[in-house]
């Protein structure tokens, strides 16, 4: 079970994170060093100097320097890509910090990526019953939130059929081309559903269906 920090221990820790070690620390406070590294990184602490000038490996300093800086701003994949390189550069103390900290990275940029398409998937379920509803510009308003019609083949042939049942066609053409690109079966979806039969009428975009 995860430590329950309080005032007290993260002024210990700014006071002594970057004098102590970690298997120091984590003793004080009865916890995993793994779990001292992780707060250690969110308070920004890091005993990059002394690491350097013991080991005198500025290189792999640097880039773990400029590793945490991106875990710190939440930018995981830069983080990872940073320790990534130090491993390759370093095989010492510095090293051994870097693979404690790529581990973080990673597990914090694979719970952001559960969070997006959680979140996708929430949009696109929300989108589908105003639909339904009748509420074609809540809809659209909904399947646009984030860009994910730029980006998601659901998302984006939801915005095409809405744009076609709305008669907005020239827009719902331009949509589905976007559907369609991300997605090429998209097409044949399109083809059989009757959100488009008006849309494949109009002589200038049949060409999206395959049509002559």
């Amino acid at each position: 079970m995860a430590k329950r920090w309080q005032k007290e221990d993260l002024a210990y820790l700014k006071k002594h994170g970057a004098l102590q070690g970690v298997a120091e620390l984590a003793a004080h406070f009865g916890v995993e060093e793994s779990e001292i590294v992780e707060k250690l990184a969110e308070l920004g602490i890091v005993r990059i100097v002394e690491a350097t000038r013991t080991y005198g490996d500025a290189t792999s300093a640097a880039l773990l320097a400029e590793g945490l800086e991106h875990l710190q701003r939440g930018d995981w994949k830069k983080a990872a890509e940073r320790f990534e390189k130090v491993l390759v550069e370093d095989d010492g103390v510095i090293a051994a910090r870097a693979r404690q900290f790529l581990a973080i990275s990673k597990q914090r940029e694979a719970a952001a990526g559960k969070s997006a398409a959680r979140g996708a998937e929430d949009s696109f379920l929300e989108a589908v019953m105003l639909r339904n509803r009748g509420d074609l510009d809540a809809a659209l308003e909904v399947v646009r939130q984030n860009g994910n019609d730029k980006k998601e083949p659901r998302h984006a042939y939801l915005a095409a059929a809405i744009l076609a049942v709305g008669g907005r066609f020239d827009e719902a053409a331009a949509a589905l081309a976007q559907a369609i690109e991300l997605d090429s079966k998209n097409r044949i979806h399109a083809f059989h559903d009757a959100d488009f039969a008006e849309l494949r009428r109009i002589s200038e975009h049949r060409s999206l269906f395959e049509l002559p």
